[in-house]
């Protein structure tokens, strides 16, 4: 089964918003680590709640910042069913 585990909370996203890095079993794209983070509703647009690539420091993977699958509109965070669209990931406790 997919798992995904919290790495780090509170790290910048691209806008400003706080991010918790994953890490992931198995790899997507060559990365075992993913940023996810809610940007709130602003100037009329509906939120969204986005996974990005990143490397084990919490910066996008190969310099990239765009968003994968996983990614969705939605104005109320929901981590869990992000990591689920990313690849079926279900979050676990560290060892």
């Amino acid at each position: 089964m997919p798992t995904a585990e919290i790495v780090m909370e509170g790290l910048p996203s691209p806008g400003g918003y706080e991010a918790t890095l994953y890490k992931i079993d198995p790899p997507i794209q060559g990365t075992d680590h993913v940023l996810v983070y809610h940007r709130p509703p602003i100037h009329g647009q509906r939120g969204q709640m986005a996974v990005i690539l990143a490397t084990e420091g919490g910066v996008g993977y190969g310099g990239r910042m765009d968003p994968v699958q996983g990614t969705y509109t939605t104005d109320e965070p929901n981590h869990i069913l992000a990591l689920q669209l990313a690849g079926g990931y279900r979050i676990v406790e560290g060892e």
